[in-house]
């Protein structure tokens, strides 16, 4: 220690800093393959006046991105970093929780370069091996973290969750390279189809819910009543969302997969009770938090993102529940058409729920524990309401617009400019972000 105070610098240890690698690779992630790549998408969609205007393997590509590099990335970073910080303990073997990063990187790197290039070879072997290195870096993930949580014998409320989201995790991760060959290998456009209309939607649910929305339920049962002093959910309600929620998803997954390749509906007619469950969840959690009550002290720029998300969870679950209805009330009547889905429809529920919930509320708890895990007084932070109000108008602009063009195709001339709005949002924020973590590393250096 007396030799770093001679030189200028105290040494931080991996484990207090590791966040700082994975919160940033997300953010090189979002600007590049990420966002970037969907906003590109999205007008071109715009210009063509079709949601078939562009290769469907850019869509994979960039929906794999965004769920695995962006959101997985910032979870991994996050989990390293908090859980020990909470729990008390110290993270289990950090250099071997860096060694998943490289390892996710080059895994979504090879995996969007073999979706561009598909059929050409060797995309299925990039695919392949791709698939294969992420399963390693999320293996290394759920190991660090569940030996992390067993250094403790403190049985927390939110265990539970933490250790479902790692299956989902892993279970995506076990499932993504069958999902590149199938999507990618069919070989006739009749096999492509079926098999993206029989397993997209299953394989996002476990990313999205399983992964994404059980974490994030997971954490807030820890950081809104501490951070914030919400009120802390009851016991009956912290089962429910655990077991309710998570069956939920596995039911939903198993009965949509059953009816799109037996051709039995009733699966489907069944699969709406997962969307009871959901709704259910979605609405009576924040009425459990009573996140909407005035909070005089823990109040900062963050609360307004966390507020918003779980009302973007709210609009999302209405608009999954009210699917069904949609599609063969509305949707086909007024279209005369004879495929009971609509693309469009479908695709503004998963934005409410990726942008609308998951995304806000990444930059909400990204906005509160940067500042805390950097030394900063968060009062002194920007108040990102620039971000806040273009990232819900972005979000608010793509889903209303997306579902008028089932009606009114003019709707697409303007679809496009949503993704750049969303995009500068992010950028404002990710400026913020970086700003935060420099400065972390200059208050860790000594001033004699």
């Amino acid at each position: 220690m007396y030799n770093n105070l001679l030189s200028g610098h105290v040494k931080v240890p991996l484990a207090n800093r590791i966040y700082r690698f994975f919160f940033i690779s997300a953010l090189v992630i979002i600007f590049t393959l990420g966002c970037m790549w969907g906003a590109i998408n999205l007008l071109l969609i715009g210009l063509e006046g079709s949601f078939h205007g562009i290769d469907y393997s850019w869509v994979l590509a960039h929906g794999h991105a965004m769920v695995f590099g962006f959101v997985g990335l910032f979870i991994m970073g996050f989990s390293f970093q908090a859980i020990p910080r909470y729990t008390g303990i110290t993270l289990w073997r950090p250099r071997l929780a860096l060694s998943a990063l490289p390892l996710m990187i080059t895994g979504i790197l090879l995996q969007a370069w073999a979706h561009v290039i598909a059929p050409r070879p060797p995309y299925l072997l990039l695919g392949v091996a791709a698939g294969g290195l992420q399963l390693v870096a999320v293996a290394i993930f759920v190991l660090v973290v569940v030996r992390t949580l067993r250094g403790t014998h403190v049985r927390r409320n939110n265990d539970g969750f933490i250790y479902a989201a790692l299956g989902w995790f892993l279970l995506a991760a076990i499932i993504n390279p069958i999902i590149f060959s199938l999507f990618e290998s069919a070989g006739t456009e009749e096999e492509f189809l079926f098999n993206v209309s029989s397993f997209n939607i299953p394989y996002r649910d476990i990313q999205t819910l399983g992964i994404a929305v059980v974490m994030i339920l997971g954490m807030s049962l820890h950081i809104l009543p501490h951070a914030y002093g919400f009120r802390e959910p009851s016991s009956r309600w912290r089962k429910f969302l655990l077991w309710g929620v998570n069956g939920a998803i596995l039911f939903g997954v198993i009965s949509f997969t059953a009816g799109m390749t037996t051709g039995v509906h009733w699966w489907h007619a069944a699969n709406g009770i997962s969307y009871i469950i959901l709704l259910v969840a979605a609405i009576g959690t924040p009425i459990q938090f009573r996140l909407f009550r005035r909070v005089p002290e823990g109040s900062d720029r963050s609360l307004k993102f966390i507020r918003a998300a779980y009302l973007w969870f709210i609009v999302a679950m209405l608009l999954l529940a009210f699917g069904p209805y949609y599609m063969f009330g509305i949707y086909l009547p007024m279209t005369g058409g004879e495929n009971p889905f609509s693309h469009a429809y479908f695709g503004a529920y998963r934005h409410a729920l990726t942008v609308g919930f998951i995304m806000m509320m990444i930059v909400g708890v990204s906005s509160k524990v940067v500042p805390i895990f950097s030394g900063i007084d968060i009062r002194k932070t920007n108040s990102l309401w620039a971000v806040f109000i273009l990232l819900n108008l972005g979000n608010a602009w793509r889903i209303i617009s997306q579902i008028t063009t089932d009606f009114f195709p003019q709707a697409f001339g303007v679809i496009g400019i949503s993704g750049f709005i969303e995009l500068t949002a992010l950028g404002l924020w990710g400026y913020e972000l970086i700003k935060n973590i420099q400065a972390g590393k200059r208050m860790h250096t000594y001033q004699p």
